[in-house]
């Protein structure tokens, strides 16, 4: 089995890997075949977000105790998960969400008395919020690759808006498009790091 790892706590020689259907899997650096050569390059094998840095792929044998799950015998490889270098990739959908977020830039520091900044509004405990909050609204396509190890997720709000002839995202909207694209396989396009669906009208509906 494949996996990445998504955590590791070198003080305490432990970590987790996420593996290629997702689940969590716990393991120790015990386990790592090549300890020296992951230790002295661990950010290479090290998950994060940031588009910009490539994680390696690791190999183990799935186990598991009363405790969960775990992986053994653990053999680092030179396979990048989700390779910015393949700018396209066989996928199937799993999900899709409608995701929302307040964005507030929060000031702190101002003491008793003094004047608050231009345009803030006063918080609890000295602080004080810039302008109104910014509300983040994002429709995600998640995906998993069929060929091999990797997910993502593809932004779709304004695809599903236009291409529906719609203002808003409803829950209606939302669990009709769920029925109709979940299990259906596409290609993604990989466009400086962004991913992008093939087919704009997998989105549409009757």
């Amino acid at each position: 089995m494949k996996g990445i790892i998504v955590k590791y706590i070198e003080d305490k020689g432990f970590g987790f890997i996420k593996d290629e259907n997702e689940d969590t899997r716990f393991f120790h650096i015990k386990n790592i075949k090549e300890s020296k050569l992951f230790l002295n390059n661990l950010t290479d094998y090290y998950y994060t977000d940031w588009l910009e840095r490539k994680c390696y792929v690791v190999s183990f044998k799935p186990s598991q105790t009363e405790k969960g799950l775990n992986a053994l015998d653990i053999s680092l490889t030179q396979q990048i998960f989700n390779n910015p270098e393949e700018k396209e990739f066989e996928a199937k959908i799993i999900d899709i969400k409608y995701n929302t977020d307040s964005l507030t830039r929060i000031v702190s520091g101002i003491s008793k008395g003094m004047s608050a900044p231009f345009g803030a509004t006063a918080g609890g405990n000295g602080t004080y919020r810039i302008d109104y909050p910014e509300v983040l609204r994002e429709l995600n396509i998640y995906f998993r690759r069929v060929d091999d190890i990797g997910w993502g997720t593809i932004e779709v709000r304004e695809i599903a808006l236009s291409i529906n002839n719609r203002s808003k995202i409803t829950s209606k909207l939302i669990e009709n498009i769920r029925h109709k694209i979940i299990g259906k396989n596409i290609t993604v396009y990989n466009k400086s790091n962004k991913f992008e669906i093939d087919d704009n009208y997998i989105l549409i509906l009757p």
